[in-house]
Formats: C-alpha cells, structure tokens, sequence
C-alpha cells in the first residue's frame, strides 16, 4: 500500500504576537508535528507523559558529568585561547 501524505491544513492563523507551539508525535512510525495558537490546548496535547520523559531527560544529564570539572575545563579553555583579532572596517 502506498504510502499516503500528511494531512495538511491550509492555514493557521494567529495573533502576531503569538508564538505557534509544535508538539512532535508519532503516528504509524512517521514523526507529525501538530502545531497550536493556544498554550492550553498544546499542554493538554502533550499530556502529563511527555513532560515527564522530558523530566528525566533532564535529570540524566546531571549523571554524565561532573559540573566542577567541566567548569574547570571552560575556564582553562577561555585563558588558553588566543583573543580574536579587532575587525578594522
């Protein structure tokens, strides 16, 4: 069976001032992005579950490495490096 194209709207209106929210799913095994004007309706899209994945994603970071010691590196990095030249116009 061939496979059919997304559905697709034919516009989204929004205030200017009002950012679009994209919340990413799947839906047999193709990744959709469903798009929203109204911060409600995106949350209660994303449901409690994905915020709770991005949670722990997150806090996985925290255990792959120790905070002091890239710190330490940053700074060494910054004292070694040479200072970009001025730009003469």
């Amino acid at each position: 069976m061939a496979e059919q194209p997304p559905r697709q709207a034919a516009s989204i209106v929004a205030r200017s001032d009002q950012p679009l929210i994209g919340i990413i799913t799947e839906q047999d095994g193709q990744e959709m992005v469903h798009y929203f004007a109204d911060e409600q309706a995106a949350d209660a899209a994303a449901g409690k579950d994905n915020v709770r994945k991005a949670l722990e994603l997150i806090g996985a970071w925290r255990n792959l490495m120790d905070w002091e010691d890239v710190e330490r590196d940053l700074d060494r990095i910054r004292h070694e490096s040479e200072p970009t030249p001025l730009v003469e116009l």
